[in-house]
């Protein structure tokens, strides 16, 4: 059957989204989306994106069924709540899948009003939309959590003439990358120690329950990543089967506790601190395999706008700074955290056509398209 086309957005309006979540809708609309969604105010919405998972999602889910009860309704969550009438996508979101729900909800009522205007008035309920499975590697744009920005001064850096080199394995990164792939193979939680003013402090992996738990406050975690590795005593050790982070929890020491994800992110981040790996270079393209959990992930406020660049095609760190306009640090900081989730990787065997020469494929072709074709003249 031939898709029909879609001339007009579907509009969303969202309940229990935070500012900050629903700019990366926003983003993730125009960008992965391609503009079939747009964000929306709650009167002249078509559909309805609940997160069941904030703290009175109840109430709004009550409020908003009582004004609109016709409106189709999405919702998200960890877990399936009990409700009728609904599409339910499960956390992590993956916005593809997210489109897709949106896309049969909005459908769905409308056969539905066409059915029952045929009937005189008798009522359909509204039919679950079947989703394919979702694909964790693919998996972005986590609903709302606390999610701080990136320390300020990590970003400040307006000079693009310096570029700083650095090596992972110089640093605790590559070990600590190491003790989650080991942890992983054995299926054990490993316990990685490092001692700081004469205490033995732990960090905690378990790959079992996904966790990362840590005596080590971020604040004395970050100087940590940029402090040469034979600066500091560490060790690594792995637990027996019937032990998990939990006993880390069990201390008397305070802890922090974050996914694996997470943890792995933030420690490149620190480690990278702007600077680019030794086997780079500026004029390196880079290719984004998959989008991260931005809002689950320590960020710059420009880390989406490179994600969705870097969405159109692949690009060298030097042009997204100059297409974006923001310091190259930036870009390789990014860089450094995908590809230790390998999320991001350099492009290899590139064909030997003129660098950013984009062909027009139509008139309407993306903007991003324009944009390159204007720097390569």
């Amino acid at each position: 059957m031939r898709k029909q086309k879609i001339t007009n957005p579907i509009r969303i309006t969202t309940l229990g989204l935070d500012k900050r979540s629903q700019e990366v809708l926003r983003m993730a609309f125009s960008s992965v989306a391609k503009g079939e969604c747009i964000l929306s105010d709650s009167a002249s919405a078509d559909v309805g994106l609940c997160n069941m998972d904030s703290h009175n999602a109840n109430t709004l889910w009550s409020e908003n069924k009582t004004r609109y009860p016709e409106r189709p309704m999405v919702v998200i969550s960890i877990k399936k709540p009990q409700l009728e009438n609904c599409t339910y996508v499960k956390k992590p979101i993956n916005i593809t899948v997210l489109v897709d729900a949106i896309k049969g909800a909005f459908s769905s009522a409308a056969i539905q009003h066409s059915a029952t205007y045929a009937t005189n008035g008798t009522h359909a309920s509204t039919q679950e939309v079947q989703l394919p499975p979702q694909q964790p590697e693919k998996s972005i744009q986590e609903t709302p959590m606390d999610s701080p920005l990136a320390p300020v001064e990590q970003w400040n850096d307006e000079s693009n003439t310096s570029i700083n080199y650095y090596s992972p394995a110089d640093y605790l990164q590559e070990e600590l990358q190491n003790a989650v792939t080991q942890a992983n193979e054995k299926n054990l939680s490993a316990q990685y120690s490092v001692k700081l003013n004469d205490v033995w402090l732990h960090i905690a992996v378990d790959p079992v329950h996904n966790k990362v738990v840590s005596e080590i406050s971020d604040q004395m975690l970050k100087p940590l990543c940029t402090t040469p590795r034979y600066c500091i005593e560490a060790r690594l050790k792995f637990l027996s089967k019937n032990r998990s982070h939990f006993d880390v929890c069990q201390s008397d020491k305070p802890y922090h506790e974050c996914s694996i994800d997470q943890f792995i992110w933030k420690i490149a981040l620190w480690t990278s601190a702007g600077r680019l790996s030794k086997d780079m270079s500026p004029s390196t393209s880079i290719q984004l395999k998959h989008w991260p959990n931005l809002t689950r992930l320590t960020q710059s406020e420009n880390d989406i706008r490179i994600a969705a660049l870097l969405s159109e095609q692949p690009a060298a760190p030097a042009l997204i700074s100059k297409v974006l306009g923001i310091p190259i640090s930036q870009i390789f900081s990014f860089y450094a955290a995908a590809h230790a989730l390998n999320l991001a990787a350099p492009v290899v065997n590139v064909a030997k056509k003129p660098a950013f020469n984009i062909q027009q494929k139509s008139k309407h072709h993306s903007l991003f398209s324009k944009i390159l074709e204007k720097f390569s003249g």
